[in-house]
């Protein structure tokens, strides 16, 4: 893969990851407010949870996922849970991890396009090429115009299969559902130099 193209995809990991850990971090500041506060020892003063500051605890993401590994045995149709353990997964690379947490998703909500793609993406990012896209397809064709599911298509065959023209019929297809879309101008940059 070109250097140009290693770093768009190195980007959109990098924002989902940023954005997996938002969404984590909120939800377990949110319930931590909801939990009572720890009592605090004699002559010392008690400390909110979020005092602590905003820096990166990886025991902290541990207990997290362990708490919620233990909140879903308790409750193992928890659609929400589910999701969130399995981007915690996705977002720190552990594609192997995230992926059955996904295909349990889609078993409880098979509708949702965002565990289809997500899930695609954890096969293409164990070599499995065909499966993802085939993923990527039926998130199309439950959401036409899938943003995406149309990028990750392009990006398989594009860099993973080398299928030149599939790729650019894909990379038609997208370009047309998003024109003037910044990401999707630097992936067809990357995909016509690679062409």
């Amino acid at each position: 893969m070109k250097k140009d193209a290693f770093f768009l995809l190195l980007a959109g990991t990098v924002l989902g990851a940023v954005l997996g850990f938002i969404a984590t971090r909120q939800y377990y500041v949110t319930h931590e407010r909801q939990a009572p506060a720890p009592q605090a020892q004699a002559g010392e003063a008690a400390a909110s949870p979020t005092e602590a500051g905003p820096g990166f605890d990886p025991e902290a993401h541990r207990s997290m996922i362990d708490q919620m590994k233990a909140e879903l045995e308790k409750d193992p149709a928890n659609l929400e849970k589910r999701i969130m353990l399995a981007n915690i997964y996705y977002d720190a690379g552990r594609f192997a991890e995230a992926a059955p947490l996904y295909e349990e998703a889609m078993k409880i909500d098979p509708k949702n396009t965002d565990v289809v793609v997500d899930l695609g993406v954890c096969l293409r990012n164990q070599g499995k090429f065909m499966e993802a896209l085939t993923l990527f397809q039926k998130a199309e064709q439950m959401e036409p115009g899938k943003k995406q599911a149309l990028f990750n298509t392009v990006v398989v065959y594009a860099f993973d299969l080398k299928d030149k023209p599939k790729a650019l019929e894909a990379l038609k297809r997208l370009e047309a559902e998003f024109p003037g879309d910044e990401m999707v101008k630097r992936l067809a940059d990357e995909v016509r130099k690679a062409a």
